[in-house]
């Protein structure tokens, strides 16, 4: 195979976010997995407002809010301006609506999103395999960049990669192509030199083969999204896997 770098999505597939770990906040007869008690307390504190359901309320509007925007049209909103949303909900004025106070919330929702994150030991196995044999890269949608680097540290597996782009540093998402070519441009490489390794069908595997480039799928029944108009039955991934660890086996067939 003709590949010198391999470039990886991050969640779910580097990173794997358990839910477990969340707490869980019962809404419309389903329990819900979520950072909310955690930003609610930041919030809370900030202005001594104590209704949990009418500050829920207004944290799942603003997230439905963002996600619908970023779909429509794939620019990232970063954390910060979702939390901005939030609080013109909660009929808060722009005086309150400061720099430092969307930060404590962003920062409290972030540090309770990241105990749920974990990588796993064939993760880490196949990381290090892929660095002594190829230019390694990261491609991620998410809307803070500190807390991936954060986690990639704390992982001890930032070193892995030698480019990381985020969506919120770049400001598209993917499958946009502007974030795979100004992986690319940054990597000096050509799309047909690198494989994409990822678990979305769209944003990971329509978008790299959109930009020219070959696509691993590891095949999950978690998929996030696709727009009616893209006809995901016929983006037809270049290799098929079931785990990360299946990667090795795939690029060291003869």
């Amino acid at each position: 195979m003709h590949y010198n770098t391999l470039i990886f999505d991050a969640f779910d597939t580097v990173i794997h976010i358990n839910e477990s770990k969340l707490p869980l906040h019962r809404t419309d007869g389903k329990a819900v997995p979520t950072t909310a008690p955690a930003v609610h307390r930041a919030y809370s504190q900030l202005f001594h407002k104590l209704d949990f359901d009418v500050f829920y309320a207004a944290f799942s509007q603003s997230y439905n809010q963002v996600t619908t925007q970023r779909r429509a049209d794939l620019k990232e909103i970063p954390s910060q301006e979702r939390f901005k949303i939030m609080l013109c909900l909660l009929g808060h004025a722009a005086d309150e609506i400061t720099h430092d106070a969307i930060e404590t919330i962003t920062t409290a929702h972030m540090a309770k999103l990241q105990e749920a994150f974990e990588v796993r030991p064939e993760t880490i196995e196949v990381l290090e395999w892929a660095k002594t044999r190829y230019r390694t890269a990261m491609i991620s949608n998410f809307a803070y960049a500190p807390a991936l680097y954060d986690a990639l540290d704390r992982f001890g597996i930032r070193s892995a990669f030698e480019t990381i782009i985020v969506s919120a540093e770049v400001g598209w998402c993917k499958p946009h192509r502007i974030i795979f070519d100004q992986t690319f441009q940054r990597m000096g490489i050509r799309p047909s030199e690198a494989l994409f390794v990822g678990d979305q069908m769209y944003i990971d595997v329509y978008g790299a083969l959109s930009c020219g480039m070959d696509v691993v799928w590891i095949q999950t029944e978690r998929q996030d999204w696709s727009p009616p108009e893209v006809a995901i039955n016929t983006c037809k991934p270049t290799y098929t896997v079931h785990s990360i660890s299946e990667l090795m086996s795939l690029l060291e067939k003869p």
